[in-house]
């Protein structure tokens, strides 16, 4: 069993799975995510079921429930995606429930977030929870994790970004093929500059510099002119998808601004305090 978004990541892992281990019959499973889906992220999520002749199990929770859960999330943590991450991805997740209903042993996700983000350093393959009957297994422990190579892999199988649309130029964004299946999804990320003073645009922007893809002056210029901006299309979807204005967003916003990492300019935007150098 695969837990996949369709994005680029699952589209590398299914093909390794299928040309490399000779997995002949993967239960794909995919957590129903309530923000506007994108034509790239329709496309893909068909795409990697149709691309493989694969089963394909989409779920999705109480709808009402999840958007209540979405708006609490943003209010007390800023974080509407927090209780959806789990859901997704840790070993209590929807994906392992299903997969005790149907009694599978193995299940397979991308790289394993808290190594990959630098809270651990320790690389395992298996998740710490997984048993001899249930095995949680990271695909980045076997194939060492990269983004170019999770897309050129993806790629070479189907997998569309945003411009292969043209629907949609993300603002603040180093690139247009990470995480692309909704809207407003990317939210979650832009509510860590005003909390910790970086967002998804350094993440990016320091990885793809890690990885060749651009410079380190590149990645520098990228974190300090774009890093603080929100796009307004995802703000306008997030705050439809929690049924929250766009000023109570802001108020909101406000409560949680770290003011020792982040000020407002003249025009009420949220920047670093600091340049990075």
């Amino acid at each position: 069993m695969i837990g996949v978004s369709g994005g680029k990541d699952s589209h590398m892992i299914l093909k390794r799975l299928v040309q490399n281990h000779n997995v002949t019959n993967p239960l794909l499973i995919t957590t129903y995510d309530e923000s506007t889906r994108t034509q790239a992220g329709k496309h893909n999520l068909n795409n990697i079921s149709e691309a493989f002749d694969a089963d394909h199990i989409i779920y999705r929770y109480k709808p009402k429930t999840c958007k209540a859960e979405m708006k609490k999330c943003f209010e007390k943590h800023l974080n509407p995606y927090m209780l959806a991450e789990l859901r997704l991805g840790s070993f209590e997740s929807e994906v392992m429930k299903i997969a005790r209903a149907f009694d599978v042993c193995d299940v397979f996700y991308g790289e394993d977030a808290a190594f990959e983000y630098g809270s651990t350093k320790e690389l395992n393959i298996l998740h710490k929870d997984s048993t001899d009957s249930m095995r949680f297994i990271f695909m980045g422990a076997i194939y060492p994790y990269g983004y170019l190579d999770s897309l050129n892999e993806a790629k070479s199988v189907g997998f569309k970004d945003l411009q292969d649309f043209n629907e949609w130029y993300r603002q603040g964004a180093v690139e247009h093929f990470a995480q692309i299946d909704s809207i407003g999804y990317m939210v979650q990320y832009w509510c860590k500059f005003v909390k910790f003073g970086a967002q998804r645009t350094t993440d990016m922007a320091t990885r793809l510099c890690r990885e060749g893809a651009i410079t380190r002056e590149q990645a520098l210029l990228y974190i300090n002119e774009l890093d603080h901006i929100l796009d307004p299309l995802a703000k306008h979807d997030i705050c439809e998808t929690m049924g929250i204005s766009q000023k109570h967003f802001d108020k909101i916003v406000d409560t949680h601004a770290n003011r020792d990492i982040v000020k407002k300019d003249a025009n009420g935007v949220w920047r670093r305090i600091y340049t990075i150098v």
